[in-house]
């Protein structure tokens, strides 16, 4: 059954809940908390913005045009160093930017000594050199903002002063028309006399660097087979001839090696192994060798071993071994004469290699001067090459006239740029409404407890049961009784749920749990004890929790005996079943607290009281004690045939649900599934809460004085 109620829970959360829906109902559950935090937020943004010293901002506009000269009237010439248009504007941005421009502002403004600037911006004391602390100030109150789609530039500046702002403002944008023309006007002289001071250094060097790389490899002994490809600084040495030479040798130390390894392995193998005319000429040998030995060994047998013919026979034995010995010894002298050859060749052209590696080596050193030196020359080359074709583009392009001009000069501001009220304030809403969500998604996050029943058979491993919604205390026993209300709805499910447990219906002995205090199981038992009394069943709620019992707000049970008098040893526990009011069905309450329950349900007589019952009822409903901290209800669980675990919605941890269950299997106790109660305005994103579809009203109000 468990497999069926994971496989519909399953189906029901492909359904899936849409994500707007959620938010949408998290923001309603924390609508006091956003309030506070977005109002919270507003109101610190409106005070900062009545505390900021409000500022001025004027504006200067200046038209930046490309050079486009052709002062020669010649066709086609045109200064080669221009870039593109991007690039152009960009170089101007950072250039109006720029520290020597505002430097140049201070000079000509003469700032260090202008009461007004130095009042406007708190400078009380100035230092010994007040150029760069007074450009700091302006770059940090300039703005360079493009115009959009066009060659115009406006140059804001901002200051607590209106008068100052338009002044600052005029005086940068005329002092970068003057140094853009101061740096135009005599850079083709300039740059020509430089150039051919240049020119002259370079040829002279290029002179002294070739001069000195053919110098170098002629004394060094650097004689390539091919010449390197320019550039290539690491192919020299592996061109020159002791490279050829040595490759060649190299490839030959390599074949004599492999000879000499094979003669080695016929040398070691000459003990065992024959060539085909030696075994031809010692087989005889051995085959009579081995007649003579069968035959001594006969004649040794009946003879003895000083018999004439024994003694003969010994010593033509020793003679053809003799004659084998030679003979063996002649074929491996052969093979040795052949290692020692290979051998000798290999070693000779180990010596040469190994000389011609020193000298290869000698040259790389030599190589990496020789590369430096390659280098040298190819680059003076290039630089001597573009120098000259700059001299010769010089000489034919020159400059016209300035190609900036301001358009509109600043004006004094009437109204304050800052502090800006609306940007300010929205600024803060999104702020607050950043906060508040941060804050909603961390407490989202850190809460653990059940907000979708639905997710119960994925982080606990039991089937749900049934979904209870909240009432108040007031309106339970109203509920109960309508079997039209959403309460009795719920719990009917609950109870149909419970008869597909077995073949049988609903099991005979059910426990009620929860894993701490006030979480619906006391409501939950006499619901579902309400719902098999009107189902013709005979049924009993016992009341298990002995220490602290919660019937009593649904029902009218008296004090007296009860569970712990049976416990004791009290035998006449008919005279304990109770008829509560307005309920119909019997109860035994609890009885007397004890002061050692756990020891009373340990023993035999709460399995003897249970069989008593079975006998007696149809079925037997345990009211039980919280699972955490106490140890009475794995007691109980282990007696029963299952218990059902009631969870309370939007309280506790999951984790602290999931030790409870862990307890109760410890126990012995078979958990039949879980029911969540106390379902509110909160869960109904998750298709849960009130008014989900039977019509009826019990409960709407979400009363302090929830149920137990």
């Amino acid at each position: 059954m468990a497999d069926d109620y994971a496989y519909e829970d399953a189906g029901a959360r492909e359904l899936g809940v849409p994500v707007a829906e959620r938010v949408w109902q998290t923001i309603k559950n924390n609508k006091i908390l956003i309030a506070v935090l977005v109002i919270s937020s507003l109101l610190i943004g409106l005070v900062a913005t009545l505390l900021i010293t409000p500022k001025y901002q004027a504006t200067a506009r200046i038209e930046i045009s490309r050079v486009q000269n052709n002062v020669t009237a010649v066709e086609g010439v045109e200064t080669q160093d221009q870039v593109l248009d991007a690039q152009y504007y960009d170089t101007q941005y950072e250039l109006l930017k720029a520290r020597s421009l505002a430097e140049q502002v201070v000079r000509e403004q003469n700032l260090a000594s202008d009461d007004a600037f130095l009042e406007a911006y708190k400078i009380d004391v100035l230092p010994a050199n007040p150029d760069k602390v007074l450009a700091s100030v302006l770059l940090a109150n300039v703005t360079i903002v493009p115009v959009g789609m066009s060659n115009l530039v406006d140059v804001k500046f901002k200051s607590t002063d209106r008068a100052l702002a338009a002044r600052l403002a005029n005086a940068w944008a005329t002092e970068y028309v003057a140094s853009n023309l101061s740096r135009r006007f005599g850079a083709t002289t300039e740059a020509r006399q430089f150039l051919e001071g240049r020119l002259e250094q370079l040829r002279q060097k290029l002179e002294d660097s070739e001069r000195e790389l053919i110098t170098y490899a002629a004394d060094r002994n650097l004689f390539t087979i091919q010449v390197p490809e320019e550039g290539s600084s690491n192919t020299t040495a592996a061109q020159t001839l002791v490279a050829s030479d040595l490759q060649a040798l190299n490839s030959s130390l390599a074949q004599a090696t492999a000879e000499r390894i094979a003669a080695q392995s016929a040398l070691g193998a000459a003990s065992t192994a024959l060539s085909a005319e030696d075994e031809a000429t010692i087989r005889p040998l051995r085959e009579r060798r081995a007649e003579l030995s069968a035959e001594r060994a006969r004649l040794r047998a009946t003879a003895g071993e000083e018999y004439p013919t024994v003694k003969a026979l010994t010593n033509q034995i020793g003679q053809l071994e003799r004659e084998i010995a030679r003979a063996e010894g002649r074929s491996g002298s052969a093979v040795r004469a052949r290692y020692r050859q290979a051998a000798e060749t290999e070693q000779g052209l180990r010596n040469r290699v190994n000389e011609l590696r020193t000298e290869f080596v000698g040259q790389r050193r030599d190589s990496v001067q020789y590369n430096i030196l390659q280098r040298e020359v190819d680059t003076t080359q290039s630089l001597y090459n573009a120098l000259l074709q700059r001299y010769r583009e010089i000489g034919v392009a020159g400059v016209g006239e300035n190609n900036i001009a301001v358009v509109d000069t600043a004006e004094v501001p009437d109204v304050p740029s800052e502090p800006n009220l609306p940007r300010n304030l929205l600024l803060s809403l999104l702020l607050g409404v950043a906060a508040a969500g941060g804050i909603i998604l961390l407490r989202e996050k850190l809460d653990q407890s059940v907000r979708d029943p639905a997710e119960v058979p994925e982080l606990l491993g039991v089937p749900l049961l049934g979904s209870i919604p909240l009432v108040s205390d007031g309106t339970v026993n109203d509920a109960l009784d309508s079997r039209h209300s959403e309460l009795y709805e719920a719990y009917f499910n609950l109870f149909t749920n419970l008869g597909f447990l077995s073949e049988d219906g609903v099991p005979k002995y059910i426990m009620l749990g929860s894993s701490r205090p006030a979480e619906g199981k006391s409501l939950s038992s006499v619901a579902l004890t309400k719902i098999l009394h009107e189902r013709g069943k005979r049924v009993l709620l016992l009341d298990g929790d002995m220490r602290k019992s919660g019937l009593s707000k649904y029902m009218e049970v008296t004090g007296g005996k009860g569970l712990s008098n049976v416990l004791r040893g009290e035998e006449d526990w008919q005279s304990m079943v109770q008829v509560a009011a307005p309920f119909k069905f019997d109860v035994i309450p609890a009885g007397r607290q004890p002061p050692n329950a756990a020891e009373l349900l340990s023993g035999d007589r709460f399995a003897a009281f249970l069989e008593k019952l079975g006998d007696a009822y149809d079925h037997v409903i345990i009211d039980g004690p919280p699972v955490l901290g106490l140890a009475d209800a794995p007691l109980i669980a282990s007696g029963v045939d299952g218990v059902v675990m009631v969870i309370e919605a939007n309280r506790g941890k999951m984790r602290m649900i999931s030790q409870a269950l862990d307890r109760l299997e410890a126990g012995g106790g078979k958990v039949f599934g879980a029911v969540v109660t106390k379902l509110d305005k909160r869960n109904e994103s998750y298709g849960y809460g009130y008014g989900y579809g039977y019509g009826h009203s019990y409960g709407e109000k979400n009363s302090a004085d929830e149920t137990a």
